[in-house]
């Protein structure tokens, strides 16, 4: 992989980077590509878009799923928009700023407005939204979760390629060869990485979110696959949250970015994780014994959902939604506010509980070790 890190090494990529090509270039150095560009103050990140798509798609897929199932389309549009949105985003930032429950009471402003979000809140959050559009419709709370349970996964495969050029969910460092042909080297001052853990500039990492990228994408084939034979109501639901958190724990091994430790060497991502294999499982037993069979439309394509003038419009403000929320900061990268109100200047390292002392302690002792 190319490098950005200064010196002859510098000079030995930007010699070879015109006989890869602008383009291969481009490619191969993606991940340090944080900002895609500046209006004013404001920094529109490579993840601003690329989150943008990973929830639209996801919850243009959802929508595809309802239509299959004979839904009002539109209607249920629109209840995604007012319902389910607003519960995924203070899902996705509730459970945040639960990784930093010893900031909030130190410093609860600095804490509230930086920025963060964490997947297994958005899940909790869409489950309640859902919930009010099972109470304001009268449609089996099952049929309505299975609908983003087989859309997830194609939208997160999209999120976690925004993750790579973020920088945030970064792997360990490679140590086989293998891992090292496969290791990505972030130079970029934007990058998480960076910012999070500075030991870690331009040493080979392994590209973590690229693996869930494939996994996720495989998953989604699996599902796709499977849709003239689903067999219940609850079936993609349950299928996801097992799968995705299986998935999650078999990841572990080769993340590094520190998501907080509730006992021992439990993290956040794991207590949750195992909390949606139970309710995926639980789904999975009462749509089994429910009997409802889904009977699915299968010559409506995502297409056609994505190609109809009612419907596109709401899938594209599911978009500039999330996009913003994820992807759009003030003066650099990690921040929404600069000064709030009153003065204060909030640290806006995006760790939680001295995550960031803890892995430079740790990069102090392996050095020590090694020398």
């Amino acid at each position: 992989m190319s490098s950005n890190a200064t010196g002859s090494h510098a000079t030995t990529s930007s010699e070879s980077a015109p006989r890869r090509g602008f383009f291969a270039t481009w490619i191969l150095d993606f991940h340090n590509r944080t900002i895609l560009f500046r209006v004013g103050n404001w920094l529109f990140t490579t993840y601003a878009f690329l989150a943008a798509a990973a929830f639209a798609v996801g919850f243009g897929g959802s929508l595809w799923y309802d239509a299959m199932v004979g839904m009002d389309v539109l209607l249920i549009a629109k209840l995604y928009l007012f319902l389910v949105v607003p519960a995924v985003l203070i899902g996705l930032r509730l459970f945040s700023i639960l990784l930093e429950w010893r900031e909030l009471f130190r410093r609860p402003l600095a804490t509230l407005i930086k920025p963060g979000y964490m997947l297994h809140g958005g899940i909790a959050g869409g489950m309640v939204g859902l919930w009010a559009i099972h109470e304001i419709t009268g449609v089996s709370y099952l049929r309505l979760l299975d609908a983003p349970g087989m859309a997830l996964p194609l939208g997160e495969a999209i999120a976690r390629l925004g993750c790579f050029v973020y920088g945030c969910c970064w792997g360990r460092p490679t140590r086989s060869r293998l891992g090292s042909r496969f290791g990505v080297r972030y130079t970029s001052e934007h990058s998480k990485v960076v910012r999070c853990a500075p030991h870690l500039t331009n040493v080979k990492i392994h590209p973590a979110q690229l693996y869930a990228l494939v996994v996720y994408l495989a998953m989604f084939a699996v599902f796709y696959a499977l849709l003239p034979y689903a067999p219940f109501d609850g079936f993609y639901c349950g299928a996801y949250l097992v799968g995705h958190s299986l998935i999650r724990y078999s990841l572990e091994y080769f993340r590094q970015d520190d998501r907080g430790k509730l006992w021992g060497k439990l993290t956040h991502t794991n207590f949750y994780s195992a909390c949606l294999v139970v309710v995926g499982s639980l789904f999975l037993y009462v749509g089994a014994t429910d009997g409802a069979v889904p009977h699915l439309d299968l010559s409506i394509r995502f297409v056609h959902i994505l190609s109809n003038g009612a419907i596109a419009p709401w899938i594209a403000m599911y978009g500039v939604v999330f996009g913003f929320a994820y992807g759009v900061h003030y003066k650099k990268v990690g921040s929404w506010l600069t000064s709030p109100s009153g003065g204060m200047k909030p640290n806006v390292d995006e760790l939680s509980m001295g995550a960031v002392s803890r892995m430079e302690s740790a990069a102090r002792g392996h050095d020590h070790d090694h020398h």
